[in-house]
Protein backbone atom coordinates (compact mmCIF):
# COMPACT_ATOMS: atom_id res chain seq x y z
CA UNK A 1 0.00 0.00 0.00
CA UNK A 2 1.26 3.48 -0.89
CA UNK A 3 -0.08 6.97 -0.35
CA UNK A 4 -0.84 9.85 -2.69
CA UNK A 5 -2.24 13.37 -2.72
CA UNK A 6 -5.76 13.46 -4.14
CA UNK A 7 -6.69 16.75 -5.78
CA UNK A 8 -10.31 17.43 -6.71
CA UNK A 9 -10.58 20.45 -9.01
CA UNK A 10 -12.64 22.28 -11.64
CA UNK A 11 -12.08 24.54 -14.64
CA UNK A 12 -14.78 26.51 -16.47
CA UNK A 13 -12.80 26.75 -19.72
CA UNK A 14 -9.30 25.51 -20.58
CA UNK A 15 -7.02 24.65 -23.48
CA UNK A 16 -4.59 21.75 -23.03
CA UNK A 17 -2.88 22.32 -26.33
CA UNK A 18 -1.83 19.47 -28.58
CA UNK A 19 1.78 20.21 -29.60
CA UNK A 20 1.09 19.45 -33.28
CA UNK A 21 -1.72 22.05 -33.60
CA UNK A 22 -0.87 25.54 -34.90
CA UNK A 23 -3.55 27.15 -37.09
CA UNK A 24 -6.23 25.98 -34.64
CA UNK A 25 -5.04 25.37 -31.08
CA UNK A 26 -6.61 21.97 -30.54
CA UNK A 27 -6.94 20.59 -27.02
CA UNK A 28 -6.64 17.28 -25.24
CA UNK A 29 -9.75 16.35 -23.20
CA UNK A 30 -7.61 16.32 -20.04
CA UNK A 31 -4.29 18.03 -19.27
CA UNK A 32 -1.17 15.99 -20.14
CA UNK A 33 1.20 14.90 -17.39
CA UNK A 34 3.71 17.68 -18.11
CA UNK A 35 1.01 20.34 -17.61
CA UNK A 36 0.05 18.98 -14.19
CA UNK A 37 3.70 18.58 -13.23
CA UNK A 38 4.41 22.18 -14.28
CA UNK A 39 1.50 23.46 -12.20
CA UNK A 40 2.78 21.59 -9.13
CA UNK A 41 6.31 22.92 -9.61
CA UNK A 42 4.99 26.48 -9.99
CA UNK A 43 2.85 26.54 -6.85
CA UNK A 44 5.59 24.84 -4.79
CA UNK A 45 8.29 27.20 -6.03
CA UNK A 46 10.42 24.31 -7.33
CA UNK A 47 13.18 25.52 -9.68
CA UNK A 48 14.58 22.07 -10.47
CA UNK A 49 12.88 18.86 -11.58
CA UNK A 50 11.08 16.95 -8.83
CA UNK A 51 9.87 13.69 -10.33
CA UNK A 52 6.19 12.90 -9.80
CA UNK A 53 3.91 9.96 -10.51
CA UNK A 54 0.63 11.39 -11.74
CA UNK A 55 -2.87 10.03 -12.44
CA UNK A 56 -5.40 12.23 -14.29
CA UNK A 57 -9.14 11.73 -14.81
CA UNK A 58 -12.15 13.93 -15.41
CA UNK A 59 -15.47 14.63 -17.12
CA UNK A 60 -16.40 17.68 -19.19
CA UNK A 61 -19.29 19.15 -21.19
CA UNK A 62 -17.56 19.10 -24.57
CA UNK A 63 -15.61 21.81 -26.38
CA UNK A 64 -16.23 25.24 -27.92
CA UNK A 65 -14.20 27.35 -30.34
CA UNK A 66 -13.06 30.85 -29.45
CA UNK A 67 -11.15 33.57 -31.33
CA UNK A 68 -7.86 34.96 -30.05
CA UNK A 69 -5.29 37.47 -31.30
CA UNK A 70 -2.38 35.66 -32.95
CA UNK A 71 1.09 37.15 -33.39
CA UNK A 72 3.66 35.47 -35.64
CA UNK A 73 7.07 36.35 -37.05
CA UNK A 74 10.21 34.88 -38.57
CA UNK A 75 13.51 35.42 -36.82
CA UNK A 76 15.32 38.32 -38.47
CA UNK A 77 12.42 39.15 -40.81
CA UNK A 78 12.70 42.83 -41.86
CA UNK A 79 9.68 45.07 -41.48
CA UNK A 80 7.67 45.71 -44.66
CA UNK A 81 4.89 48.30 -44.37
CA UNK A 82 2.55 46.59 -46.82
CA UNK A 83 3.12 43.14 -45.35
CA UNK A 84 3.46 43.42 -41.58
CA UNK A 85 0.99 44.88 -39.10
CA UNK A 86 3.54 45.65 -36.36
CA UNK A 87 7.04 47.08 -36.48
CA UNK A 88 9.45 46.18 -33.66
CA UNK A 89 12.52 48.40 -33.41
CA UNK A 90 15.82 47.20 -31.99
CA UNK A 91 18.50 49.91 -32.13
CA UNK A 92 18.92 50.65 -35.84
CA UNK A 93 16.99 47.60 -37.06
CA UNK A 94 13.25 47.09 -37.72
CA UNK A 95 11.54 43.70 -37.57
CA UNK A 96 8.10 42.79 -38.88
CA UNK A 97 5.37 40.99 -36.93
CA UNK A 98 2.07 39.67 -38.28
CA UNK A 99 -1.10 40.27 -36.25
CA UNK A 100 -4.33 38.42 -36.95
CA UNK A 101 -7.03 36.20 -35.48
CA UNK A 102 -7.12 32.45 -35.04
CA UNK A 103 -9.22 29.82 -33.27
CA UNK A 104 -8.56 28.07 -29.98
CA UNK A 105 -10.47 24.98 -28.84
CA UNK A 106 -11.61 25.08 -25.20
CA UNK A 107 -12.78 22.27 -22.92
CA UNK A 108 -15.93 23.29 -21.03
CA UNK A 109 -16.73 22.67 -17.35
CA UNK A 110 -13.98 20.15 -16.71
CA UNK A 111 -14.23 18.39 -13.35
CA UNK A 112 -11.09 16.46 -12.52
CA UNK A 113 -9.51 14.21 -9.93
CA UNK A 114 -5.71 14.20 -9.99
CA UNK A 115 -3.49 11.96 -7.88
CA UNK A 116 0.10 13.02 -7.22
CA UNK A 117 2.80 10.82 -5.68
CA UNK A 118 6.31 12.32 -5.57
CA UNK A 119 9.21 9.91 -6.03
CA UNK A 120 11.04 11.69 -3.21
CA UNK A 121 9.16 11.28 0.09
CA UNK A 122 10.56 14.62 1.31
CA UNK A 123 8.47 16.39 -1.35
CA UNK A 124 5.17 14.91 -0.16
CA UNK A 125 4.39 17.39 2.63
CA UNK A 126 5.69 20.33 0.59
CA UNK A 127 3.32 19.54 -2.29
CA UNK A 128 0.39 18.82 0.03
CA UNK A 129 0.76 22.11 1.93
CA UNK A 130 1.36 24.07 -1.29
CA UNK A 131 -1.87 22.73 -2.83
CA UNK A 132 -3.73 23.80 0.32
CA UNK A 133 -2.08 27.26 0.26
CA UNK A 134 -0.53 27.88 -3.19
CA UNK A 135 2.31 30.43 -3.54
CA UNK A 136 0.62 31.64 -6.75
CA UNK A 137 -2.82 31.11 -8.23
CA UNK A 138 -2.83 27.64 -9.88
CA UNK A 139 -3.55 27.30 -13.59
CA UNK A 140 -3.73 24.32 -15.95
CA UNK A 141 -3.31 24.86 -19.68
CA UNK A 142 -2.82 28.51 -20.61
CA UNK A 143 -1.70 30.99 -17.96
CA UNK A 144 -5.25 32.39 -17.84
CA UNK A 145 -6.88 28.95 -17.39
CA UNK A 146 -7.29 29.25 -13.63
CA UNK A 147 -7.83 26.11 -11.56
CA UNK A 148 -10.45 25.95 -8.83
CA UNK A 149 -9.13 23.54 -6.18
CA UNK A 150 -12.15 22.09 -4.37
CA UNK A 151 -10.39 19.66 -2.01
CA UNK A 152 -6.95 18.24 -1.21
CA UNK A 153 -6.69 14.92 0.63
CA UNK A 154 -4.08 12.30 1.49
CA UNK A 155 -5.22 8.83 0.43
CA UNK A 156 -3.84 5.30 0.47
CA UNK A 157 -3.60 3.30 -2.76
CA UNK A 158 -4.30 -0.43 -2.92
CA UNK A 159 -4.95 -3.00 -5.64
CA UNK A 160 -8.21 -4.76 -6.43
CA UNK A 161 -9.09 -7.46 -8.96
CA UNK A 162 -11.30 -5.08 -10.92
CA UNK A 163 -12.82 -1.61 -10.73
CA UNK A 164 -14.79 0.85 -12.88
CA UNK A 165 -13.58 4.45 -13.33
CA UNK A 166 -16.25 7.02 -12.47
CA UNK A 167 -14.59 9.50 -14.87
CA UNK A 168 -12.73 9.26 -18.16
CA UNK A 169 -9.10 8.55 -17.28
CA UNK A 170 -5.64 8.38 -18.84
CA UNK A 171 -4.20 4.87 -18.40
CA UNK A 172 -0.69 4.11 -19.74
CA UNK A 173 -0.75 1.58 -22.56
CA UNK A 174 1.82 -0.53 -20.71
CA UNK A 175 -0.83 -1.35 -18.08
CA UNK A 176 -2.67 -3.55 -20.59
CA UNK A 177 -1.75 -6.59 -22.60
CA UNK A 178 -1.86 -6.33 -26.38
CA UNK A 179 -5.41 -6.73 -27.70
CA UNK A 180 -7.15 -5.92 -24.39
CA UNK A 181 -8.27 -2.46 -25.56
CA UNK A 182 -10.18 -2.04 -28.81
CA UNK A 183 -12.13 1.24 -28.64
CA UNK A 184 -10.22 3.75 -26.48
CA UNK A 185 -8.44 6.74 -28.05
CA UNK A 186 -4.65 6.65 -27.71
CA UNK A 187 -2.58 9.77 -27.01
CA UNK A 188 1.15 10.31 -26.74
CA UNK A 189 1.36 12.68 -23.77
CA UNK A 190 4.36 14.74 -22.72
CA UNK A 191 5.78 14.30 -19.21
CA UNK A 192 9.41 15.41 -18.70
CA UNK A 193 11.81 17.63 -20.65
CA UNK A 194 15.46 18.65 -20.45
CA UNK A 195 17.30 21.78 -21.58
CA UNK A 196 19.82 21.15 -24.38
CA UNK A 197 21.82 24.18 -25.55
CA UNK A 198 19.14 26.49 -24.20
CA UNK A 199 16.30 24.66 -25.98
CA UNK A 200 13.61 22.57 -24.28
CA UNK A 201 13.57 18.99 -25.56
CA UNK A 202 11.37 16.11 -24.43
CA UNK A 203 13.48 13.35 -22.94
CA UNK A 204 13.99 10.22 -25.01
CA UNK A 205 13.50 8.05 -21.93
CA UNK A 206 10.37 8.98 -19.95
CA UNK A 207 9.76 12.25 -21.77
CA UNK A 208 6.52 11.02 -23.31
CA UNK A 209 3.88 8.52 -22.21
CA UNK A 210 1.59 6.59 -24.55
CA UNK A 211 -1.78 6.38 -22.82
CA UNK A 212 -5.38 5.38 -23.49
CA UNK A 213 -8.15 7.89 -22.87
CA UNK A 214 -10.15 5.22 -21.09
CA UNK A 215 -13.95 5.78 -20.83
CA UNK A 216 -15.78 5.80 -17.51
CA UNK A 217 -17.89 2.76 -16.65
CA UNK A 218 -15.61 0.28 -18.41
CA UNK A 219 -14.00 -2.41 -16.24
CA UNK A 220 -10.29 -2.23 -15.44
CA UNK A 221 -8.72 -5.46 -14.18
CA UNK A 222 -5.93 -5.54 -11.59
CA UNK A 223 -6.82 -1.93 -10.89
CA UNK A 224 -5.36 0.43 -8.31
CA UNK A 225 -7.86 2.45 -6.26
CA UNK A 226 -7.70 4.92 -3.39
CA UNK A 227 -9.53 4.83 -0.06
CA UNK A 228 -11.20 8.23 -0.40
CA UNK A 229 -14.07 8.65 2.09
CA UNK A 230 -16.45 9.85 -0.61
CA UNK A 231 -15.96 6.63 -2.59
CA UNK A 232 -13.04 4.72 -4.03
CA UNK A 233 -11.44 6.22 -7.14
CA UNK A 234 -9.44 4.33 -9.77
CA UNK A 235 -5.80 5.47 -9.96
CA UNK A 236 -3.49 4.99 -13.01
CA UNK A 237 -0.05 6.45 -12.39
CA UNK A 238 2.40 7.41 -15.14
Amino acid sequence: MSRAIRLQCYQTLANYRKPSSFIIKETYPLPPYSTVSGMVHAICGFTELHRLRISIQGCNQGTVSELYTRYSFNAGSKYEAGRHQICVKDKDKEYGVFKGIANVELVCENRMVIHIAPENDEDFDIIYKSLLSPKKYPALGRYEDLLDIESVDIVNIHQEEEAEPKMDIYIPVECFEEGDIKSATTYTLTKEYEIIKGVRRWKKDGGKVKAYYFPKGETVFDAYVDDYEGGETVVAFA
